[in-house]
Order: C-alpha cells, then sequence, then structure tokens
C-alpha cells in the first residue's frame, strides 16, 4: 500500500471526526438521576387523587405513586422525588428545558403531541374517555342536549379540540368557554367536559354538593393517558415503561404489598422470579439493581392498589376501575413477558 492510500484513510478519519463532532450528544438521564440521588418529576398541583399536596405537605395520589413506584426502583426509597408542579402548557416545557426528567399528568398520548413536543409516551397508565359533567336537574342527557347551551372546558387540551370537533361535526350550537371546572359549579355553564377521572375529581372536590351532579354514560373520546420524557434517551423512556409494567404484571400475577415477600420466597413461576429479581439480568439489562421491581411494588403496591387507593369505592372520586384493570380480568392493562 502505498502513502496515497494512508493519506485518504486519513483524511476519511478525520472528516468522519468533524462529522460526529457536531453530531447532540445522546442523553443520559439515567445516570444523571442517579447522581442527583432523586427524581425531579412533574406533576399537577392541587389535584386530589391524582396529584396533590395533604395536611400533612405529603404529595399523595394516583400519578404521585408512580413517582414514588419511580424513585423506589431507582434508589430504593420512593421518597426521593423532587416533585415539579406543571399545568397543561409547562407539562410539555418542563420536559424540554430539562427541569423535569419525567411528567407524570394526566396526558393524552397523540402522534402530534409527540412531534410538536418532541416528547415520548413510554406506556400508558389510564384508559380514560371524555365525557360530560351536568347537573342532575339540568335536563342534558346526551351530547345533541347541549344545543343552545354553554359548556366549560380546559383550553389547550385534546379534550378543547375533540369538543369543537363534535360540535361542528353534529351541528350542534353550544357556546363553548374556557375554565377548569370553576365556572361550571359556579352556574356561569350548563355542562363541564373533560376526561371522567377529571369529571369524578372536580365533582368530589369542587362542588358543594356532588350529589346534584352527574357524569352522562356518553363517552365522547378515547383517551390513552400515559407519563412523558423527552424522546432524546431510549434508556430513560426504557425505566419509566418498566416500572409501569412491572405494577401491572404484579397486579396481573396476583403480587401485592401484602404477600410480595412470601411470594419472592417460594414461587415458581419463572416471569415471576424474573419480576422480583430472583432470577435472570432483567435488572442489569435496565442499568437497575436486581430487586428494582421488588421495591416498586414493595412501596406502593400493584396497579390495583394505587388505582383503588386514591379512585376506588370508598373514596371521594368513586370510579369503577373499568378497563383500568390487567387483560385477565376483562381489562386493557398488558405488561410485556419479563424474560
Amino acid at each position: 500500500m502505498g502513502m496515497e492510500y494512508f493519506g485518504k484513510a486519513a483524511g476519511g478519519l478525520a472528516l468522519l471526526l468533524l462529522l460526529l463532532a457536531g453530531l447532540p450528544a445522546q442523553a443520559n438521564t439515567l445516570q444523571t438521576v442517579l447522581r442527583h440521588g432523586d427524581i425531579r418529576c412533574g406533576v399537577f398541583p392541587d389535584d386530589p387523587g391524582r396529584s396533590a399536596i395533604d395536611e400533612s405537605g405529603v404529595w399523595r395520589g394516583f400519578y404521585v405513586d408512580f413517582c414514588r413506584a419511580t424513585a423506589a426502583a431507582l434508589f430504593g426509597d420512593a421518597d426521593r422525588v423532587q416533585y415539579v408542579e406543571v399545568d397543561a402548557t409547562s407539562r410539555f416545557t418542563t420536559l424540554q428545558q430539562k427541569r423535569s426528567d419525567v411528567v407524570m399528568y394526566s396526558a393524552t398520548w397523540t402522534l402530534g403531541r409527540e412531534d410538536q413536543y418532541q416528547v415520548a409516551f413510554p406506556a400508558i397508565y389510564l384508559f380514560d374517555g371524555q365525557g360530560l359533567l351536568v347537573r342532575k336537574d339540568s335536563g342534558i342527557g346526551k351530547l345533541a342536549d347541549l344545543d343552545g347551551k354553554s359548556v366549560c372546558v380546559t383550553e389547550n387540551t385534546t379534550t378543547h379540540n375533540h369538543l369543537l370537533t363534535l360540535l361542528a361535526r353534529d351541528q350542534i350550537h353550544a357556546k363553548v368557554l374556557f375554565s377548569n371546572g370553576d365556572s361550571f359549579f359556579r352556574g356561569h355553564c350548563d355542562a363541564y367536559t373533560a376526561d371522567r377521572i377529571n369529571l369524578a375529581i372536580n365533582r368530589a372536590h369542587r362542588a358543594d354538593a356532588p350529589n346534584d351532579y352527574r357524569i352522562l354514560p356518553e363517552l365522547l373520546s378515547r383517551e390513552p393517558v400515559g407519563p412523558m420524557v423527552r424522546n432524546d434517551d431510549a434508556e430513560w423512556e426504557r425505566v419509566i415503561r418498566s416500572v409501569i409494567h412491572a405494577l401491572i404484571l404484579a397486579d396481573d400475577k396476583g403480587i401485592t404489598q401484602k404477600n410480595i415477600d412470601q411470594i419472592r420466597s417460594g414461587n415458581k413461576d419463572a416471569e415471576i422470579r424474573n419480576l422480583l429479581g430472583v432470577s435472570g439480568d432483567l435488572g442489569k439489562r435496565l442499568g437497575l439493581p436486581d430487586d428494582w421491581a421488588y421495591r416498586a411494588i414493595h412501596s406502593v403496591g400493584n396497579y390495583s392498589e394505587i388505582y383503588q387507593r386514591h379512585f376506588g369505592p370508598g373514596t371521594p372520586v368513586n370510579m369503577p376501575q373499568g378497563l383500568n384493570q390487567p387483560w385477565s380480568r376483562g381489562g386493557l392493562l398488558y405488561a410485556p413477558l419479563f424474560r
């Protein structure tokens, strides 16, 4: 080989190095989070049932428990969470500006949002749908009855856009007002539309007389709700997805906070043993300890335990679990194989 060959090779290598130098570095959120010692979790404030600070100054709620489960998986301590308060707009910008590591919020998964805000939805943790909340004596029993009436909706949401689409499609002449529900309870509009869980929470915590209101049975949309992360870190996205699926699989397998130690010590089911870190190397593949899923389940319980704690019978929200059950019990929750 002559000097001309080596000269061309060196030139090609130099060009490659220049090109690589211009590429953005791959994010490594997991290592950053582990180094900081806590997870920055975006949640909506003052949203009892989903995320709110209780009278003791402690964050509680359905989404809060997923923040806590993630912290437990990473650190063995569910309290190592830094809560970042977000709203309908800042839930996206806090991720873009790297002020949050994950947002646990009632955000509907859409392809448009993934592109517009450069986010990823690792999993679905709530199957919901748009509904209508009305006064029992309003005479409103379905969407069509809104003709000539007013309806409140939160701006900058998929609910708002879908409402406009439905009204135009069915030629329903209703006045649309922007409100988070307070205007509805003050009597400024005839109906309030949002995801059904949202409606139940508003009725439970914002209405002076919750029994005077009802959520109509008509379902206006499908709303697959999930956490959000930035779309530049596949490893971190996989960690968040795995934590949620671990809680779902535990539910499917009958593993609870109370029986997890007993099951871990004596169960022969290969998938349960992989889930709880007794066998296999799933933790290593995720960059987590072998017992990451055990830590999460032991800290907050399985999926149904979380749902029933915050939304189920006996709570002010009082919403049947419905589709939000494992597939083995007639729901839509499905975890990948843990093997």
